[in-house]
């Protein structure tokens, strides 16, 4: 790769360094730029709405929006990327001062966040642009998103923190800065437009699948995992000293459906619904799921 937006004379230190296996080099995520066609006219293509939000409280119910950041993303239908608007990012102010922890995970204060106000129009008309839209931690942003937006209770979204088999890429953990230093990257800004641009340069990176060898960007498995429908499978009887069998085969519990569930691909059903007899579990229920369900 060529870094040509780097200092030559200290990127030629850092190839240097780079040259020692006992050194791993890391860059900081350049700066944001826009790509878009000369004319204004955004490209033919599927539009992708990368979204970040920072919030007063963990809690939808107790706390409110206090920063929205997005960006749009065309792909072919090779799922390349063809062009990119953004981020763009609103503050607003909370009903109530922020609790400093807030302060601490997010670098916003009281201060810098009164007589701000989220632009809804503009972002409404914005996602309404995309065909899916897309986040780290999807059911994080759907819960505040949906709150406040209810006309997007119907969009599919990805999530590229559960949607990609990070491991079959050939890198470990889900974190996104995690992630992005296993790439060569970092990105410090904890705020949600360097969040969103940094989501966005991670997605571009590309490595080759476990087993296949076949070099892929993160985009690429992102938009082919979300786009692929699977079976959620819910064992809604099973007895309580099932407990251990069912955690052990990678079932997580459900609390708002109060049982253990876990998604397959439909070839994988029949073979799952065998193992339920042979365990002594009552047969699950099944049901289509889809982007538009996934994350809610």
């Amino acid at each position: 790769m060529i870094y040509e937006h780097y200092d030559p004379a200290f990127e030629a230190l850092a190839e240097d360094l780079e040259k020692n296996a006992a050194y791993r080099v890391l860059r900081r995520v350049p700066a944001p730029y826009t790509d878009m066609p000369e004319d204004g006219v955004p490209p033919r293509g599927k539009c992708l709405c990368i979204i970040d939000l920072e919030t007063s409280s963990l809690d939808p119910a107790e706390g409110s929006i206090i920063e929205l950041a997005l960006m749009l993303v065309w792909v072919n239908d090779q799922n390349e990327v063809i062009g990119h608007l953004g981020p763009l990012s609103w503050l607003e102010e909370p009903d109530a001062p922020l609790d400093p922890r807030i302060s601490l995970i997010t670098n916003l204060t009281f201060p810098m966040l009164l007589g701000k106000a989220i632009n809804d129009a503009a972002v409404l008309a914005l996602i309404d642009r995309a065909d899916m839209l897309v986040a780290h931690n999807s059911r994080f942003e759907v819960s505040w998103l949906e709150k406040r937006y209810p006309e997007l209770a119907d969009k599919p979204w990805g999530c590229s923190m559960k949607d990609i088999d990070w491991l079959m890429a050939g890198v470990d953990g889900r974190a996104q800065q995690h992630l992005l230093g296993q790439h060569g990257w970092f990105s410090t800004a904890h705020r949600a437009g360097p969040d969103v641009w940094s989501l966005f340069w991670l997605l571009q990176q590309r490595t080759p699948e476990i087993g296949s060898g076949i070099v892929r960007s993160h985009m690429q498995r992102l938009i082919e995992a979300a786009e692929t429908d699977t079976v959620l499978v819910q064992a809604k009887r099973a007895p309580f000293d099932k407990k251990g069998a069912l955690k052990s085969r990678g079932y997580q519990w459900n609390p708002s459906a109060n049982c253990w569930q876990k998604e397959l691909p439909p070839a994988a059903l029949q073979h799952e619904q065998a193992w339920f007899y042979r365990t002594g579990i009552p047969a699950p229920e099944t049901r289509p799921f889809s982007a538009c369900e996934r994350h809610r």
